[in-house]
C-alpha cells in the first residue's frame, strides 16, 4: 500500500512543485500528467501480470519458473514502455486542440514528451517490483521507491528552479527529474541482492509471453475503462458551469486521495490468492479473498466517514469555504463518502479475479458498467433531469456500486469450483 502511494506521489510532487512556477506551468503540469497517466496505468495493468504468473507458480510448487518469469517480465516492461512512449509522444501535436489556453498547451509540450518516455523505466521498475513482491520482498521495492521519490524532489529543486548553478528548465526540469529518478529506481532494484537468476542465455519463449498477455491485456484495458470514465467526468461538469467543474475537482481530488491504499491491498491479496489458487487450495483462496474484500471496504468506509466529518477543514484547505464552489463540493463529498466502500471493494476484487484467471471477465464487466450504464446515466441525470453535477456523481456512485457487486459475485462464483490439491 505504501508502494502504491509512492507511485501516486510522483505525479503529485511534480504538480505541487510546478505551482511555484506560476499558474500557467501549474495548469500545464496537470494537463500533461493527466494525459500521460492513461497509457501509464494501462502499462501497469499489463506488466502486473508478472505477479499473477509467479504467485500461481509458487503455489503450485513450481518456483523454478522464477528466472523465466523475471526474464520475460523485464522484457515485457521495457517493450511495452517503449511502445506506449512512442504512441504517447505521437499524440503531442494534438495537445493544443484539447481546449486548454494556448500558453498552457505550449508550456505542457516538453514536459509531456519527457513524461511519455519516463514510462519506459517506470514500467520496467513496476514489472521488476511485481516479481520481487512474489518473492516476498516488498520492503526492498519500497526502499528503492522511497529513494526515487527523494531523488525526484531534489532534482526538481535543482532543475526546475536553477539552484546550485544548474540552468532553470522550468516544467521540463520536472520531467527530466522524473525520468532520471525512475531510471535510478529500476537500476537500484535490479542490482539489489536477492533478485535471483535471470538466465538470459535461455532465451525468450512465446508461451510465457502468451500467459503474461492473457492476464495483462485485459487488466490494462480494465484500468483504462476506469481511468477513462473519471477523465470524461470533468468535461461533463464543465458543460454545466465553471462552478460545477471546480467543485468536481475539489471533491474528486479528495475522494481519490486514498485510492492507492486499497489498490496496494488488492495487489498484496492478489499474490496470496494466486499462491493459493496455484496450490488448488480453494478454502484459502476464499478466506484470503473475502478477508481482503472486507478489509478494503472497511478501509474506505472509514475514509468516507472522515471526508464527511472533515468537510469544513477540507473546503478551507482548497480555499473554497463559503463560496458557491464550496457549497456544491460539500454535497458531492457526501456522494463520494457513499461510494467509497464500493470503490475499496471493486479495486480489491479486480486483483483477486486476475489471480484466479478471470481478468477478461472483469475487464468486460467493468467496461459495460462504466460505458453502457454509468456514462448515459450521468448525462441523463445531469441534463434532462436537471440535477447538474450531483447527477453526475449519483451516476458515478451507482456505477461503482454495480462494479463492486458484479466483481464480488464473480469472485464468489469462480472460487466455488476450484479442485483441491490431490483431487
Amino acid at each position: 500500500m505504501l508502494g502504491m502511494l509512492g507511485y501516486g506521489l510522483m505525479f503529485v510532487i511534480d504538480v505541487a512543485m510546478a505551482g511555484r512556477l506560476g499558474e500557467v506551468p501549474l495548469a500545464a503540469s496537470a494537463l500533461a500528467a493527466n494525459i500521460t497517466y492513461i497509457p501509464y496505468v494501462f502499462g501497469i495493468g499489463l506488466v502486473g501480470a508478472v505477479t499473477v504468473y509467479q504467485s500461481q507458480e509458487n503455489g503450485a510448487g513450481h518456483a523454478e519458473s522464477a528466472p523465466a518469469v523475471l526474464r520475460h517480465g523485464t522484457v515485457l516492461g521495457l517493450a511495452s514502455g517503449v511502445i506506449l512512449a512512442v504512441l504517447t509522444h505521437a499524440f503531442a501535436p494534438l495537445i493544443p486542440h484539447l481546449g486548454s489556453a494556448p500558453e498552457v498547451a505550449a508550456e505542457a509540450h516538453d514536459f509531456y514528451v519527457i513524461m511519455a518516455w519516463a514510462m519506459v523505466p517506470g514500467l520496467a521498475f513496476h514489472g521488476l517490483r511485481s516479481y520481487r513482491d512474489t518473492q516476498h520482498q516488498p520492503w526492498i521495492s519500497l526502499a528503492w521507491l522511497t529513494f526515487g521519490l527523494a531523488l525526484n524532489v531534489l532534482l526538481n529543486w535543482l532543475w526546475m528552479y536553477g539552484n546550485w548553478g544548474f540552468p532553470a528548465l522550468g516544467l521540463a526540469g520536472a520531467g527530466w527529474a522524473t525520468l532520471v529518478s525512475r531510471v535510478a529506481m529500476f537500476i537500484g532494484l535490479w542490482l539489489h541482492p536477492g533478485r535471483g537468476e535471470v538466465r538470459w542465455a535461455d532465451g525468450l519463449q512465446r508461451t510465457v509471453f502468451a500467459r503474461l498477455l492473457h492476464t495483462g491485456l485485459p487488466a490494462g484495458l480494465h484500468s483504462i475503462s476506469e481511468v477513462g470514465i473519471f477523465a470524461i467526468v470533468p468535461i461533463l461538469a464543465g458543460w454545466i458551469s465553471p462552478t460545477a467543474q471546480a467543485a468536481h475537482q475539489v471533491a474528486v481530488s479528495t475522494a481519490s486521495a486514498a485510492f492507492m491504499l486499497p489498490l496496494g491491498l488488492g495487489m498484496a491479496a492478489g499474490i496470496r490468492v494466486g499462491e493459493a489458487y496455484g496450490a488448488r487450495d480453494s478454502a484459502r483462496v476464499r478466506v484470503v479473498g473475502w478477508g481482503a474484500l472486507i478489509l478494503g471496504g472497511l478501509m474506505m468506509t472509514f475514509y468516507g466517514a472522515a471526508m464527511v466529518l472533515l468537510r469544513p477543514w477540507l473546503l478551507g484547505l482548497y480555499d473554497v469555504a463559503g463560496t458557491a464552489t464550496g457549497q456544491l463540493a460539500t454535497a458531492l463529498l457526501i456522494w463520494a463518502a457513499l461510494w467509497a466502500p464500493f470503490d475499496g471493494v471493486q479495486v480489491v476484487a479486480a486483483y483477486l479475479l486476475r489471480s484466479v484467471d478471470q481478468a477478461s471477465w472483469a475487464s468486460r464487466g467493468v467496461a459495460i458498467v462504466y460505458w453502457v450504464v454509468t456514462l448515459p446515466l450521468a448525462l441523463l441525470l445531469a441534463f434532462p433531469v436537471g440535477l447538474g453535477a450531483e447527477g453526475i456523481w449519483i451516476a458515478l456512485a451507482t456505477g461503482l456500486m454495480l462494479v463492486a457487486l458484479a466483481l464480488g459475485w464473480k469472485f464468489r462464483r469462480a472460487t466455488r469450483h476450484i479442485p483441491d490439491a490431490g483431487n
